[in-house]
C-alpha cells in the first residue's frame, strides 16, 4: 500500500513537472526562440542588463577575476551587491558553462526549467499538507504560469525564489505542525536570501503574515493558542538561523549598496494613493498584461480557476470564518503594499524601486491559488447554485466597469477570453455536486481549462513583450551572435596582442554592459547596484552620466582616456577623432590605441587633494586642473574658443535660457559661431534643463543626438582651418527649449603630451593578480605626493606601501589614493568586501549551529520512530 502511495506521489509530482514544461516549450517554439528558432529571448532588461552579467561568471570560473571586485563595471566596483541581487540563484551559475554565442538558449532552458520546478514544488507542497490528490497539479500549474512570472518574464533572477517559495512555505508549516524545527524551513529561507536578497526579504516579511495565518488556524482554542506558544520560539530561531546561513551574501549586499541609487532609506513615508483600487482586480482576467513592468498595476494574475475558487472560498460553508478572516487579513496587508506608497517602499526594502513596482504581488498569487485549493477540496459540500449565480453576477458588472470605463488592461479581447474560461469552470463546479462518479472527466475538465487557460495566458504576456516581433530584426539571434562574434573576437585579438592591465572602448554598444559580457575592462555600465562615487566621477570628466547609468559613448577627450586607462578604442569608423593610430582592421571594425595612456596608478602632487569638480569652472578647465596636479606645472591642454557669437533664427529668448519658436512652419535655430584659431581638434558641451528635441549641425554636418539619455557628454567636433567660420546650429524641432550654459575648447596635442610625458616619469606598475588584488612598484620623485589609482574610491580597498597598512584617501571626489613620500616603494591592495569580515564568522556560526541541531533532531526522529515500532511490536 505504501509502495502504491509512493509510486502515485511520484506520477503526480512528474505530471505537475511536465506539463508546464511542455506548455512553455510549444510556446517557445511557436514564438521561434532560440535554440527552437532563430529568435532571441532578449528584451527589455533581459537584454540590457541580465546576459552580460550571466556572461561575466565566466570570468569568474575561468579568469583571474573573482566574486569580490570587477573592472568590468564602470571603472570598477565591487560584486558583492550585483550578484547577490542577478546571479546568486544555483541555476543561473550553470550559465557560466554555456557559452557566450549561446547564452540567450541556456537562459531560455533555465527558465523552462525553473517554470516546470515552481509547479512541482507547489504540487509537493499542496500533497504534503493536505494529502496525495490529483486536483493539485491542477492549481501547481496556476502557481507556475502566474502573471507575476509571465510579466516578469525577463527577469530570471526572481524565478528561482518563486520556484523555491513553496518548499519554503511547506518548511514553515511543518514548524507549527510539528512544534520542532524544520530543516526544510532553514535551507530554503538561506537559499532563498542568498539567491536574491530584495525578494528574500519579502518572503521573510510574508512568512510572518503566514505564520499568524496557519498558526490561529490549526489551533482554535485558547488553550491550545497558548499551549503551542513555543512554535512562536521555534520559528524565531529557525528564521534567525536561516537569516543567518546567508549572512556572507547578505551583509555584502547590504554594504555594497550604501551610497547607490536604489538604496537611499529614510524615504519620506507618505499614504499616497498608488493607483485606483477598483482597477487593480483588472490583473486577474487572463492577457490582462500589455508588455511593460516599468509601471501600471501589480502583476496579479493567477489563472480563471483560482481567482474563482479565492472568491468562492469566502462563500464556501466547509470554511470555518475564523480561516476567512485570517485569510482575508493577509490580502488586505498585501493590497495596502501595492496601494499606499509607504507601505509599498517597506516591502520594497524601504526605498522606491527604479521601475518594476509592486515587485512583491507574487505573494498576492501565491496565497489566492493556496486558499483557492482549500475551497477545491470542499467544493461539492460547500458551495450551493446561489453561489454561482452571486458570483458570476459579480464578475459580469466589475467586467461592465472595466469596459465602461476604458480601462488599459481588460478589453473587448481580455474580458471574452476570461468569460469563456470562467463559464466552463462554473460549469465543471456545478458538476461537482453530482458526487464522485463523475469525479474522473471533472477532474480533467478541470485540467483542460488550466492548461488552456495558462497557455493562452502565456502567449499572449509573453507576445506583449514583443509587438513587433515579426517587424525588426532586433529580436534575431543572430544580430546578438554577430555582435560577440566579432567585438568578441576584436577583444581576445587585443588580449593576445597586450596581457597588460588596461581598459578597452567602443565607439557603438549593444548595451551599456558590453564590457561584462565580453570579458574585457571597460568604462560603461548599468546596473540597480552601481556606486553614485564612480557614476559622478565619471560624469566630471565629460562622460556621459544619466545618475542611473554611465557611459563612454563617443569619449571624453583625449586626456579624459589616458587618465582613465583606456589604451583601445574599437570603432565602426575608419578614421578617429583623436590622434590615436589605427592598429587593427577587423571585419566592419577598426582599433584604435591611445599611446598617451596610464596605467591604472600615477602619481600626483598635494595640490590633487583639494581638486574639485564644483568648484571649476568648466568640464574642460578642470581637465586642465587635474593635470596641473601630477607635476605641479601649469598644462594648457584645453584652450577655450574665443569671440563665441549666439544668433536667433526664428526664435526669440522668452526669458533667460529659454528661447521659443517664432514661426512654427519654418526652421528655427540657435546658432553658435566662432572663428577657428588653429587647428586642434574641437569639443563642445551643452547643458540643459531636461531632454529635448534638438538636432545640432557643425557646419552642416549633422552631429549624433545630444539633449538625449545617451548624450550630454563632452562631443567631438572636428579639425578646422585657421580663419574658417565655425557654425554650431541647434535646430528646435520643438516648440520650446531651455540652453543654460555651452562650451567649446581646443585640445593642444603638443600640450597633452607633454603633460604625459612628464607625469610618467614618477612611473607606477600596476600588476593584476586578480581582480580584487593588485601589486606594484612606484617612483616619487619629489619629497612626497599621493599614490592615485583610477579605481573608484572605496574604503574595502586594503593598501600596503613597503609591506605597512597605509591609509587610502578619496580624491577627486571619486578616485582612490594614499599619501606616499618620496623614492622607491612597493605596494599591494586586495579588495576584502566588509560583509566577508563580519558575514564569514556569522554564516560559519550560523551553519555549524544548524548542523548541531539538525543532527540532535533527526536522532531525536529516530528514537521517536524506534519507539513507536517498538510499541507496535509489544501489541502484536
Amino acid at each position: 500500500m505504501e509502495e502504491n502511495i509512493k509510486v502515485k506521489s511520484l506520477i503526480n509530482n512528474i505530471v505537475a513537472f511536465l506539463i508546464p514544461v511542455t506548455i512553455m516549450t510549444v510556446i517557445c517554439l511557436k514564438y521561434g526562440f532560440f535554440p527552437f528558432g532563430d529568435k532571441s529571448i532578449l528584451m527589455a532588461d533581459m537584454r540590457y542588463q541580465f546576459v552580460d552579467y550571466y556572461g561575466y561568471l565566466k570570468n569568474i570560473l575561468f579568469s583571474n577575476d573573482d566574486i569580490l571586485y570587477t573592472f568590468s563595471k564602470t571603472f570598477g566596483g565591487d560584486m558583492a551587491g550585483l550578484l547577490a541581487y542577478y546571479c546568486n540563484a544555483p541555476f543561473v551559475l550553470l550559465l557560466a558553462f554555456v557559452p557566450t554565442e549561446y547564452l540567450p538558449g541556456g537562459i531560455l532552458i533555465i527558465m523552462i526549467l525553473m517554470i516546470g520546478l515552481a509547479s512541482l514544488n507547489f504540487n509537493i507542497m499542496l500533497n504534503r499538507i493536505f494529502g496525495l490528490r490529483w486536483g493539485s497539479v491542477i492549481f501547481s500549474i496556476s502557481y507556475a504560469f502566474t502573471g507575476y512570472l509571465m510579466g516578469y518574464f525577463n527577469c530570471t533572477q526572481y524565478f528561482f525564489n518563486i520556484m523555491l517559495m513553496p518548499l519554503f512555505i511547506l518548511g514553515l508549516t511543518e514548524i507549527i505542525d510539528n512544534g520542532r524545527m524544520s530543516i526544510l524551513y532553514i535551507v530554503t529561507l538561506a537559499l532563498s536570501i542568498f539567491s536574491n536578497y530584495y525578494i528574500g526579504y519579502m518572503e521573510c516579511l510574508f512568512s510572518i503574515m503566514f505564520f499568524v495565518y496557519y498558526y490561529l488556524t490549526k489551533y482554535t482554542e485558547v488553550e491550545d493558542i497558548k499551549g503551542n506558544l513555543r512554535t512562536v520560539f521555534i520559528y524565531i530561531y529557525n528564521s534567525a538561523i536561516g537569516v543567518g546561513i546567508s549572512s556572507v551574501s547578505l551583509l555584502c549586499a547590504i554594504f555594497s549598496l550604501q551610497g547607490q541609487k536604489n538604496s537611499k532609506l529614510g524615504s519620506v513615508f507618505s499614504f499616497l494613493l498608488n493607483f485606483n483600487i477598483l482597477d487593480l482586480f483588472s490583473g486577474f482576467y487572463n492577457s490582462a498584461f500589455y508588455g511593460n513592468v516599468s509601471d501600471g498595476l501589480p502583476l496579479i494574475y493567477s489563472g480563471v480557476i483560482a481567482t474563482a475558487m479565492g472568491v468562492l472560498f469566502y462563500f464556501n460553508k466547509k470554511i470555518s470564518l475564523r480561516e476567512k478572516i485570517l485569510s482575508a487579513i493577509v490580502f488586505v496587508i498585501l493590497i495596502l503594499s501595492f496601494l499606499i506608497d509607504g507601505f509599498s517602499v517597506v516591502w520594497h526594502g524601504f526605498a522606491h524601486p527604479i521601475g518594476f513596482p509592486y515587485r512583491n504581488s507574487f505573494l498576492v498569487s501565491f496565497f489566492l491559488i493556496y486558499i483557492a485549493y482549500r475551497c477545491f477540496l470542499n467544493i461539492a459540500e460547500g458551495l450551493r447554485k446561489l453561489h454561482l449565480i452571486v458570483f458570476m453576477a459579480g464578475y459580469f458588472l466589475y467586467s461592465a466597469y472595466l469596459l465602461l470605463t476604458g480601462n488599459a488592461y481588460v478589453g473587448k479581447l481580455q474580458f471574452a477570453i476570461t468569460t469563456v474560461i470562467l463559464i466552463a469552470t462554473v460549469a465543471e463546479i456545478r458538476f461537482c455536486r453530482e458526487g464522485k462518479k463523475y469525479m474522473i472527466p471533472i477532474v480533467a475538465g478541470f485540467f483542460v481549462i488550466g492548461i488552456a487557460d495558462a497557455s493562452i495566458n502565456a502567449y499572449n504576456s509573453i507576445g506583449a513583450y514583443f509587438p513587433d516581433f515579426n517587424e525588426t530584426d532586433d529580436y534575431d539571434m543572430s544580430k546578438y551572435q554577430d555582435f560577440v562574434y566579432e567585438t568578441g573576437g576584436i577583444v581576445d585579438a587585443i588580449k593576445e596582442r597586450d596581457d597588460g592591465l588596461y581598459r578597452i572602448e567602443k565607439l557603438y554598444r549593444r548595451s551599456n554592459n558590453d564590457a561584462m559580457l565580453l570579458g574585457y575592462n571597460g568604462l560603461s555600465h548599468f546596473s540597480s547596484c552601481e556606486n553614485d562615487v564612480a557614476k559622478n566621477f565619471m560624469g566630471s570628466l565629460g562622460f556621459r552620466n544619466s545618475k542611473t547609468w554611465a557611459y563612454y559613448g563617443y569619449g571624453s577627450t583625449g586626456f579624459a582616456d589616458s587618465i582613465m586607462g583606456v589604451r583601445y578604442v574599437i570603432s565602426q569608423f575608419d578614421e578617429h577623432s583623436k590622434p590615436y593610430p589605427r592598429i587593427l582592421d577587423m571585419g566592419t571594425k577598426f582599433v584604435y590605441e591611445n599611446l598617451h595612456v596610464l596605467p591604472f596608478g600615477f602619481v600626483m602632487e598635494d595640490r590633487a587633494i583639494d581638486l574639485d569638480p564644483e568648484r571649476s569652472r568648466d568640464l574642460f578647465y578642470y581637465q586642465n586642473e587635474i593635470a596641473s596636479a601630477f607635476t605641479g606645472k601649469w598644462y594648457d591642454i584645453y584652450k577655450p574658443a574665443k569671440d563665441i557669437e549666439i544668433s536667433l533664427h526664428n526664435a526669440e529668448e522668452i526669458k533667460e535660457d529659454t528661447y521659443r519658436v517664432i514661426d512654427p512652419d519654418d526652421e528655427a535655430c540657435i546658432e553658435l559661431s566662432f572663428i577657428a584659431e588653429n587647428t586642434d581638434f574641437v569639443y563642445m558641451h551643452f547643458d540643459a534643463d531636461d531632454f529635448q528635441d534638438i538636432k545640432i549641425t557643425a557646419n552642416d554636418l549633422e552631429k549624433e543626438p545630444y539633449f538625449t539619455n545617451y548624450g550630454w557628454a563632452i562631443r567631438a567636433m572636428g579639425h578646422y582651418q585657421p580663419g574658417e567660420t565655425v557654425s554650431v546650429k541647434l535646430i528646435l524641432n520643438q516648440d520650446e527649449v531651455t540652453l543654460t550654459d555651452y562650451d567649446f575648447y581646443y585640445e593642444d596635442q603638443d600640450e597633452l603630451s607633454r603633460w604625459y610625458y612628464d607625469a610618467v616619469s614618477s612611473p607606477v606598475s600596476v600588476e593584476k593578480i586578480k581582480s580584487s588584488h593588485l601589486k606594484g612598484d612606484l617612483t616619487v620623485n619629489k619629497e612626497d605626493g599621493y599614490l592615485v589609482f583610477s579605481i573608484p574610491y572605496d574604503e574595502n580597498w586594503k593598501l600596503y606601501i613597503d609591506g605597512k597598512r597605509a591609509e587610502t584617501v578619496n580624491i577627486m571626489n571619486g578616485l582612490l589614493a594614499s599619501r606616499v613620500k618620496g623614492g622607491d616603494h612597493k605596494y599591494e591592495m586586495k579588495y576584502i568586501p566588509r560583509g566577508i569580515i563580519v558575514g564569514t564568522p556569522v554564516s560559519l556560526i550560523s551553519f555549524i549551529i544548524f548542523i548541531v541541531l539538525s543532527v540532535r533532531d533527526i536522532n531525536l526522529r529516530k528514537k521517536e520512530k524506534n519507539t513507536v515500532d517498538g510499541d507496535e511490536t509489544d501489541k502484536l
